[in-house]
């Protein structure tokens, strides 16, 4: 990845990144293939949010429907995400919140740019971007919404016009170091890149996004894929982007969707990501959206995603061997604005949704693993004798890379059965850990010996415990 660069090239003009805050340093992919970490090598831990259509229907301003989105970005930073994931266009989208379409006659070929500031679609995607940037937010960005681009849309029929349409965006926001590229967006079968001519548009898009950033304009089949970083956003029900793209060269890592429900194992998709060869992170982008209704109609339809839910995916998955996690609200999802309604649920205004327990939760994860310096972990499966009772009850560990620290995630508060030998710490000091409060209680000190059951402190639906075990 290049080194942090302070204007962004767009329609060929220097455009400066807001005085406010200089923007985050640009991300890499560890030397192991297992994280992110930042240009001079700091350790990365992805704690994502979803606002899907947030840069086509959130306002730069205050409106009768909704405040400025800059409310959005003050909270989020404030409750420790560090991500958004967003759509630049949605083909079912024609205009953004201030009337501004994106293209000339709806072709991607063909972005509509106007002379001036803040007049046009994309200088309106340049706000948006540049917001994150200063609240310290990377952008992760779709550059179209993959489910919403039909079978006979030009760009599937035409590889070119997806090429074009990248190198657009690469030569404009290629200089900007907070933009991860997402391709891709939730496909059925028939528009997944298991469709020869679905994965010729991905790949163009992809190879014009790297050429952009690259100041090259040729469409070869080749590039340099060394300046961005690209992942795809797959299709639901425990699909990963690894299943049809693991040894694509433009994919730097993968992502997962296990989609909302209250019947999940996500750490299943994750561990086997994590067993794949060469290896590539991984992370699960998109799975039990707060307040949210199920996805799946045999569940139950008159209850909602609660909190725990949102906890159970993020540890689970993390401590699996992701290297980050996302969280989402579904209010969120379609920027429920006032009156509005959706489908699955969605009913409050995003603004009025900013404080959710779940998403006020998720930084006592970021904390923990930061704190304990379990960025670059590893998934302790030997550490525990076994895995619990199994469905919500599974027990979920990890270990930094040394060994010397360990934690365990038991997502009902039943008993922990570890092998002490296997942290290389003398003595182990233990202590429980609340992830619904990030409040820790210690529970003793222990030689690295034998087999030792730890019993939180409280159990059942709702009472979920992490327990820490570290060297003095």
């Amino acid at each position: 990845m290049r080194s942090i660069v302070l204007v962004g090239l767009i329609a060929g003009l220097a455009v400066p990144w807001p005085a406010s805050a200089a923007p985050p340093p640009s991300l890499k992919v560890s030397d192991n293939g297992r994280f992110l970490v930042t240009v001079d090598g700091q350790p990365f831990f992805w704690l994502g949010d979803t606002a899907w259509l947030m840069i086509e229907k959130a306002s730069r301003v205050d409106l009768s429907d909704q405040p400025s989105a800059v409310r959005y970005f003050q909270k989020r930073a404030a409750q420790g995400f560090n991500v958004v994931q967003t759509i630049v266009v949605h083909v079912d989208v024609p205009a953004n919140a201030a009337g501004h379409v994106p293209f000339v006659e709806g072709d991607f070929a063909r972005p509509r740019v106007l002379p001036g500031p803040d007049n046009d679609f994309w200088d309106d995607v340049d706000w948006f971007v540049d917001q994150a940037a200063a609240h310290g937010l990377y952008a992760a960005l779709l550059p179209t919404w993959n489910s919403s681009v039909p079978e006979d849309h030009p760009m599937v029929k035409d590889p070119a016009i997806a090429y074009r349409y990248g190198h657009f965006l690469g030569s404009r926001y290629g200089a900007r170091s907070n933009i991860i590229w997402v391709m891709g967006g939730d496909p059925p079968p028939s528009r997944d890149v298991g469709v020869p001519e679905r994965l010729a548009m991905i790949r163009a898009m992809a190879e014009g996004l790297a050429d952009g950033t690259n100041a090259l304009d040729r469409q070869d089949g080749q590039a340099d894929w060394t300046s961005t970083l690209m992942t795809y956003h797959p299709r639901g029900g425990g699909q990963s982007s690894s299943k049809h793209l693991h040894g694509e060269p433009w994919l730097d890592f993968n992502m997962i969707q296990t989609t909302t429900r209250f019947d999940f194992a996500n750490y299943e998709t994750v561990a086997a990501d994590y067993a794949l060869q060469p290896p590539k992170p991984t992370l699960d982008a998109e799975v039990a959206y707060e307040d949210s209704l199920s996805l799946n109609r045999k569940e139950p339809q008159d209850r909602r995603i609660t909190p725990w839910d949102v906890r159970r995916a993020a540890y689970w998955s993390v401590f699996a061997g992701s290297f980050g996690h996302t969280y989402g609200h579904r209010s969120f999802i379609w920027w429920m604005r006032e009156g509005e309604t959706f489908k699955y649920g969605a009913h409050i205004p995003w603004y009025e949704s900013l404080d959710a327990p779940g998403a006020n939760q998720m930084r006592h994860l970021r904390n923990l693993i930061e704190a304990h310096s379990l960025v670059n972990h590893v998934p302790g499966s030997k550490l525990l004798v076994d895995k619990g009772r199994g469905g919500k009850a599974h027990l979920q560990a990890t270990r930094s890379a040394d060994s010397r620290t360990a934690v365990a995630y038991s997502p009902q508060g039943e008993p922990v059965p570890v092998r002490l030998e296997k942290i290389a710490a003398s003595p182990i000091v233990a202590k429980w850990f609340d992830p619904r409060t990030g409040a820790s209680t210690p529970c003793g000190t222990f030689e690295p010996h034998g087999i030792h059951t730890f019993t939180p402190p409280s159990s059942g639906e709702d009472q979920d415990w992490v327990l820490v075990l570290e060297g003095e």
